[in-house]
């Protein structure tokens, strides 16, 4: 839970399109405000304060340390994992889709796009210190003046820089080898079969020993994970103008039904009120 929140800018729905959010948690837990998520329409950018985590995305996990900063993109399954309760403290910004095309800078949405599937997340404390730091603390206290194009023009200089880094990034600690390759074939097959026994006979491995161990470290069963996915799918390609027929077709779903099903079941609407 939320014990206090420093700024809370929440812009994401106007011609800003981005919200700002410095928040601490006193005693943070692994319950349902952390439990894994992820973002269909927006960017995440998560710069680490203090406290005791891990931030687990797409079968990758990453050690968190002050003033790391942690990336997600849409549909990328991410969340935080605390160590311990020790104060946990963050800003967190989200950012639309289409902000990089209202603001005439498409060319700095690159860093989040051009990067393989929970790879390349984590920014270590020794690039950001350097003045990506500075700049979110400035975002920061520009929201808090109310000086929201100023702080607009720095987060555009925060978004260039990231976009210059030219050095290694951080990599992620994988828990299971065998459930990292299951994940990439997944979101690169969402259309095949996708079946535990295919799955099990294309990695060579017992499909309940793979159910297992896919549920521990991803939180999911993989039939709940796969459509999970191609629900995510199907929606994105009914909002480029296809039939929910054709999105769901395309999606990899063997019927209207069960795609109607899962995204009941998922989201609890009917898929027609999604777009």
């Amino acid at each position: 839970m939320v014990d206090e929140i420093i700024t809370a800018y929440y812009q994401l729905d106007s011609e800003f399109g981005y919200d700002f959010v410095y928040n601490i948690d006193n005693t943070p837990k692994n319950d349902a405000e952390f439990k894994l998520h992820n973002h269909d329409n927006l960017y995440e950018i998560n710069l680490f304060l203090s406290g005791n985590a891990e931030f687990h995305i797409e079968g990758n996990i990453y050690r968190a340390h002050p003033h790391d900063i942690f990336i997600a993109r849409p549909y990328e399954m991410h969340h935080n994992v605390f160590l311990s309760s020790d104060k946990y403290e963050r800003i967190v910004i989200f950012i639309s889709l289409d902000f990089f095309h209202r603001n005439r800078c498409g060319e700095l949405e690159a860093f989040f796009r051009e990067r393989s599937l929970g790879m390349g997340c984590q920014i270590p404390a020794k690039i950001v210190d350097r003045e990506m730091y500075q700049l979110l603390m400035k975002v920061n206290r520009y929201l808090q003046e109310g000086a929201f194009e100023i702080a607009k023009c720095v987060l555009l200089e925060f978004l260039y820089l990231l976009n210059h880094i030219d050095e290694p990034l951080t990599l992620p600690t994988v828990e299971d080898e065998r459930v990292k390759n299951i994940l990439l074939h997944i979101n690169e097959n969402l259309t095949g079969d996708l079946s535990l026994d295919c799955l099990a006979e294309t990695f060579f491995i017992n499909k309940y020993h793979l159910c297992r161990i896919f549920k521990t470290i991803t939180g999911y069963t993989i039939n709940q994970y796969v459509n999970h996915k191609r629900l995510l799918l199907a929606n994105e390609l009914h909002k480029k103008g296809q039939s929910l027929l054709e999105a769901s077709t395309n999606a990899g779903f063997n019927s209207y039904a069960h795609f109607y099903r899962m995204h009941k079941k998922e989201f609890g609407t009917n898929p027609r009120s999604q777009r």
